[in-house]
């Protein structure tokens, strides 16, 4: 098989798991709500709509385009958001026939599934063995990441792809309700775990906007957990939510938003946790955004406003994915959806 056909054998796969009136996806919304803890509606919401099954010719030559051939290529999955293991296994096959995968301990059905729905397109293995030549795909944490690298051969590539997060950027004309929805829409997907989930909100120009557009944030993001409701959080993800509502407590409004919270903060942005939370933050102008954020750690920004400012955007953060609002969470099947990172030869 080549690589495209090999790619297309997987989203054929992720059509079947997609499926609600087929076997395989009626067992995985079965097995998925236990195994991520998110709700029934959000598991058939990321089957839905954020799982790629219909990617087009333009997206499928961009990510075999993404990845070089290698002998084999080994794939350490991430544990956040299930449905990236469909991209993650995707460029494996797109770089070589012999694919081996290592599922998270947290959620290993997904992959299972896939390979279910395509008998021997790749191995689910529980120790990685890569040899010179191969390529290896990890996602994790820096501390994961450091390891892998240690424990790899010479000769082999790493493709690491780490911690980050997504914001939002809003102009005050734009800053309505319409926004407000979609930006809803972007939190609650996965509750809020993946690195393209948004975690701070900007609203340029007229800094009244900011407290405005956080108050029908917080309303939106209210009445969408009454149609997808928030899942399980662990123990550290309370913790951290009790420590962002009690530190925007201090730094300026702070507005119930279903079973999250929204602050309004003066000059400083608050990366807010996982669970539907978020900082809302008045800036003048578009350095300002620059300003108070690690861009090393952005990994996607979600839109409102015009033209102009998307392209300034794309200028000053080419890496980033950018997407209009509502839209961040499911980005084209191009290639990986992290785009900060660089293959690196150990």
């Amino acid at each position: 098989m080549t690589g495209r056909a090999r790619v297309e054998a997987l989203v054929a796969s992720a059509r079947q798991v997609a499926d609600g009136a087929s076997e395989l996806g009626r067992r995985a919304r079965a097995v998925l709500v236990e195994s991520t803890g998110l709700s029934p509606e959000n598991v058939e919401w990321s089957l839905c709509a954020a799982l790629e099954t219909s990617p087009s010719g333009a997206e499928l030559a961009a990510l075999l385009a993404s990845v070089t051939p290698a002998r084999a290529a080994h794939v350490i999955l991430p544990a956040n958001v299930f449905v990236a293991a469909h991209r993650a296994i995707a460029l494996a096959l797109a770089a070589s026939a012999v694919v081996r995968v290592r599922s998270s301990r947290r959620e290993p059905h997904f992959a299972r599934l896939l390979l279910e729905g395509a008998p021997g397109l790749f191995e689910l293995v529980d120790e990685l063995a890569p040899e010179r030549g191969d390529h290896v795909f990890a996602y994790g944490s820096d501390t994961t990441l450091a390891a892998v690298h240690s424990g790899l051969p010479p000769g082999t590539t790493l493709h690491a792809h780490g911690p980050g997060f997504g914001i939002a950027v809003v102009d005050a004309p734009h800053a309505n309700e319409e926004a407000a929805r979609a930006l809803a829409l972007d939190i609650a997907a996965f509750d809020q775990r993946g690195c393209l989930s948004p975690r701070v909100a900007f609203v340029l120009g007229d800094r009244a906007a900011a407290p405005r557009f956080a108050a029908l944030l917080a309303e939106a993001l209210a009445a969408h957990a009454r149609r997808v409701p928030l899942g399980r959080l662990d123990d550290a993800e309370r913790a951290d939510h009790a420590r962002f509502r009690d530190t925007s407590i201090y730094a300026g409004p702070l507005l119930p938003a279903g079973p999250g919270l929204v602050c309004v903060t003066e000059g400083v942005a608050l990366i807010a946790p996982a669970g539907r939370n978020l900082c809302v933050v008045p800036a003048e102008e578009l350095a300002g955004v620059l300003a108070e954020v690690d861009v090393s750690l952005v990994t996607a920004v979600g839109v409102a406003g015009a033209d102009a400012l998307a392209r300034n955007i794309a200028r000053v953060l080419p890496r980033a994915r950018l997407s209009e609002l509502g839209r961040m969470q499911r980005p084209a099947f191009d290639g990986p959806a992290d785009r900060r990172g660089a293959p690196a030869s150990v």
